[in-house]
Protein backbone atom coordinates (compact mmCIF):
# COMPACT_ATOMS: atom_id res chain seq x y z
CA UNK A 1 0.00 0.00 0.00
CA UNK A 2 3.02 2.27 -0.24
CA UNK A 3 2.08 5.68 -1.55
CA UNK A 4 -1.67 4.95 -1.42
CA UNK A 5 -3.97 7.75 -0.28
CA UNK A 6 -5.97 6.55 2.73
CA UNK A 7 -7.30 9.90 3.96
CA UNK A 8 -7.95 9.76 7.67
CA UNK A 9 -6.71 6.76 9.61
CA UNK A 10 -7.28 5.36 13.14
CA UNK A 11 -5.35 2.54 14.72
CA UNK A 12 -5.05 0.62 18.00
CA UNK A 13 -2.48 -1.77 19.38
CA UNK A 14 -0.20 -2.95 22.15
CA UNK A 15 3.43 -1.94 22.66
CA UNK A 16 5.56 -3.07 25.60
CA UNK A 17 2.34 -4.16 27.29
CA UNK A 18 0.80 -0.71 26.91
CA UNK A 19 -2.44 -0.23 24.92
CA UNK A 20 -2.28 2.62 22.44
CA UNK A 21 -4.26 4.39 19.74
CA UNK A 22 -3.26 6.74 16.96
CA UNK A 23 -4.78 9.07 14.41
CA UNK A 24 -3.16 10.02 11.11
CA UNK A 25 -4.47 12.86 9.00
CA UNK A 26 -3.67 12.83 5.29
CA UNK A 27 -5.24 15.47 3.09
CA UNK A 28 -5.07 16.66 -0.49
CA UNK A 29 -7.54 19.55 -0.15
CA UNK A 30 -6.78 20.94 3.33
CA UNK A 31 -3.14 20.24 4.28
CA UNK A 32 -2.80 23.39 6.38
CA UNK A 33 -4.04 22.06 9.73
CA UNK A 34 -2.75 21.56 13.25
CA UNK A 35 -3.68 19.55 16.35
CA UNK A 36 -4.27 21.34 19.66
CA UNK A 37 -4.47 19.70 23.10
CA UNK A 38 -7.11 21.12 25.44
CA UNK A 39 -7.10 19.21 28.72
CA UNK A 40 -8.28 15.66 28.02
CA UNK A 41 -9.23 16.46 24.42
CA UNK A 42 -7.44 17.10 21.14
CA UNK A 43 -8.83 19.19 18.29
CA UNK A 44 -7.93 19.35 14.62
CA UNK A 45 -7.88 23.01 13.59
CA UNK A 46 -8.02 24.04 9.94
CA UNK A 47 -5.89 27.10 9.14
CA UNK A 48 -7.28 27.85 5.67
CA UNK A 49 -10.46 29.85 5.16
CA UNK A 50 -13.34 27.60 4.09
CA UNK A 51 -17.01 26.98 4.70
CA UNK A 52 -16.41 23.21 4.88
CA UNK A 53 -17.77 22.13 8.30
CA UNK A 54 -15.82 18.86 8.40
CA UNK A 55 -12.18 20.00 8.40
CA UNK A 56 -11.99 21.16 12.04
CA UNK A 57 -13.19 18.74 14.71
CA UNK A 58 -12.56 17.05 18.07
CA UNK A 59 -10.28 14.11 17.33
CA UNK A 60 -9.36 12.64 20.76
CA UNK A 61 -11.29 12.38 24.02
CA UNK A 62 -9.71 10.76 27.07
CA UNK A 63 -11.85 9.11 29.73
CA UNK A 64 -10.92 7.31 32.94
CA UNK A 65 -11.22 3.87 31.32
CA UNK A 66 -11.08 4.61 27.59
CA UNK A 67 -9.51 6.75 24.90
CA UNK A 68 -11.67 7.68 21.91
CA UNK A 69 -10.09 8.65 18.59
CA UNK A 70 -12.07 9.58 15.47
CA UNK A 71 -12.12 11.73 12.36
CA UNK A 72 -14.98 14.06 13.22
CA UNK A 73 -17.66 15.53 15.45
CA UNK A 74 -18.76 12.07 16.56
CA UNK A 75 -15.80 11.90 19.00
CA UNK A 76 -17.57 13.47 22.03
CA UNK A 77 -20.80 11.60 21.33
CA UNK A 78 -18.97 8.26 21.45
CA UNK A 79 -17.29 9.35 24.69
CA UNK A 80 -20.65 10.31 26.16
CA UNK A 81 -22.22 7.00 25.11
CA UNK A 82 -19.40 5.10 26.84
CA UNK A 83 -20.79 6.32 30.13
CA UNK A 84 -23.92 4.27 29.53
CA UNK A 85 -22.98 1.29 27.35
CA UNK A 86 -20.20 -0.94 26.03
CA UNK A 87 -17.68 0.32 23.47
CA UNK A 88 -19.21 -1.83 20.73
CA UNK A 89 -22.73 -0.53 21.35
CA UNK A 90 -21.51 3.06 21.73
CA UNK A 91 -19.78 2.92 18.35
CA UNK A 92 -22.72 1.25 16.63
CA UNK A 93 -25.28 3.69 17.99
CA UNK A 94 -23.32 6.87 17.31
CA UNK A 95 -22.02 5.90 13.86
CA UNK A 96 -25.46 4.68 12.79
CA UNK A 97 -27.13 7.86 14.05
CA UNK A 98 -24.66 10.31 12.46
CA UNK A 99 -23.82 8.44 9.27
CA UNK A 100 -21.16 9.46 6.77
CA UNK A 101 -20.15 13.08 6.20
CA UNK A 102 -22.25 14.93 3.64
CA UNK A 103 -19.33 16.47 1.77
CA UNK A 104 -18.27 16.19 -1.88
CA UNK A 105 -16.68 12.80 -1.22
CA UNK A 106 -19.27 11.24 1.11
CA UNK A 107 -16.37 10.83 3.52
CA UNK A 108 -16.86 7.91 5.92
CA UNK A 109 -16.75 8.41 9.68
CA UNK A 110 -14.23 6.20 11.43
CA UNK A 111 -13.51 5.73 15.14
CA UNK A 112 -11.43 3.74 17.60
CA UNK A 113 -11.84 3.01 21.29
CA UNK A 114 -8.99 1.57 23.36
CA UNK A 115 -9.48 0.33 26.91
CA UNK A 116 -7.11 1.30 29.69
CA UNK A 117 -4.94 -1.56 30.92
CA UNK A 118 -6.87 -3.92 28.65
CA UNK A 119 -6.15 -6.26 25.78
CA UNK A 120 -9.16 -5.34 23.63
CA UNK A 121 -10.03 -2.40 21.43
CA UNK A 122 -12.75 -1.49 18.95
CA UNK A 123 -12.78 0.01 15.48
CA UNK A 124 -15.82 1.36 13.65
CA UNK A 125 -16.69 2.64 10.18
CA UNK A 126 -19.76 4.12 8.54
CA UNK A 127 -19.84 4.99 4.85
CA UNK A 128 -22.61 5.65 2.38
CA UNK A 129 -23.40 1.94 1.99
CA UNK A 130 -21.54 0.29 4.86
CA UNK A 131 -21.55 0.20 8.65
CA UNK A 132 -19.43 -2.05 10.80
CA UNK A 133 -17.88 -2.22 14.29
CA UNK A 134 -15.23 -4.79 15.13
CA UNK A 135 -13.61 -5.83 18.39
CA UNK A 136 -9.94 -6.75 18.12
CA UNK A 137 -7.71 -8.59 20.58
CA UNK A 138 -4.52 -6.59 20.89
CA UNK A 139 -1.21 -8.24 20.04
CA UNK A 140 2.22 -7.06 21.11
CA UNK A 141 4.00 -5.01 18.44
CA UNK A 142 1.00 -4.94 16.11
CA UNK A 143 -1.46 -2.20 15.18
CA UNK A 144 -4.96 -2.77 13.82
CA UNK A 145 -6.21 0.09 11.67
CA UNK A 146 -8.86 1.33 9.30
CA UNK A 147 -9.14 4.44 7.16
CA UNK A 148 -11.61 6.51 5.20
CA UNK A 149 -10.31 5.39 1.79
CA UNK A 150 -8.60 2.41 0.17
CA UNK A 151 -8.53 0.18 3.25
CA UNK A 152 -10.78 -2.88 3.31
CA UNK A 153 -12.17 -3.33 6.80
CA UNK A 154 -9.47 -3.77 9.44
CA UNK A 155 -5.84 -4.25 8.40
CA UNK A 156 -2.65 -4.69 10.42
CA UNK A 157 0.89 -3.38 10.48
CA UNK A 158 3.92 -3.78 12.74
CA UNK A 159 4.52 -0.83 15.03
CA UNK A 160 6.84 -0.26 17.97
CA UNK A 161 7.85 3.01 19.62
CA UNK A 162 9.43 4.58 22.71
CA UNK A 163 6.69 6.94 23.90
CA UNK A 164 3.61 8.88 22.78
CA UNK A 165 5.66 11.34 20.70
CA UNK A 166 7.54 8.55 18.94
CA UNK A 167 4.21 6.82 18.23
CA UNK A 168 2.90 10.00 16.60
CA UNK A 169 6.06 10.34 14.53
CA UNK A 170 6.02 6.72 13.38
CA UNK A 171 2.34 7.00 12.43
CA UNK A 172 3.06 10.18 10.49
CA UNK A 173 5.93 8.48 8.66
CA UNK A 174 3.86 5.51 7.47
CA UNK A 175 4.19 5.34 3.71
CA UNK A 176 0.75 6.64 2.78
CA UNK A 177 0.34 9.70 0.57
CA UNK A 178 -0.19 13.35 1.59
CA UNK A 179 0.59 13.21 5.35
CA UNK A 180 -0.34 16.26 7.42
CA UNK A 181 -0.13 15.26 11.10
CA UNK A 182 -0.49 12.36 13.52
CA UNK A 183 -1.51 11.92 17.14
CA UNK A 184 -0.36 9.15 19.47
CA UNK A 185 -2.23 8.13 22.63
CA UNK A 186 -0.52 5.68 25.00
CA UNK A 187 -1.75 4.12 28.25
CA UNK A 188 1.04 4.51 30.81
CA UNK A 189 -0.98 2.97 33.66
CA UNK A 190 -1.53 6.13 35.66
CA UNK A 191 -2.97 7.98 32.67
CA UNK A 192 -3.11 8.24 28.90
CA UNK A 193 -0.43 10.46 27.38
CA UNK A 194 -0.77 12.33 24.08
CA UNK A 195 1.90 13.04 21.48
CA UNK A 196 1.53 15.14 18.33
CA UNK A 197 3.71 15.36 15.23
CA UNK A 198 3.10 17.36 12.07
CA UNK A 199 4.85 17.45 8.72
CA UNK A 200 5.59 21.17 9.15
CA UNK A 201 7.42 20.71 12.45
CA UNK A 202 9.40 17.54 11.86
Amino acid sequence: MKGVYVGRMVGVGLNDGKPFAFYRLSSRSFPNRKAVIKGDEVYIVNLTETDNPYVSYPVVKLLREYAVVSNGSHTPFIAQALGEESPKKALIHVLDAMGYERDDYNTPRIAAVVQKEGNKAWLGFVGKDELWVKEVKLEEGKAFFTATYNVDGVETLSLDFKDENDLAERALNLSFAHPVLAIGVVDFGDKFKIGIRGVKNL
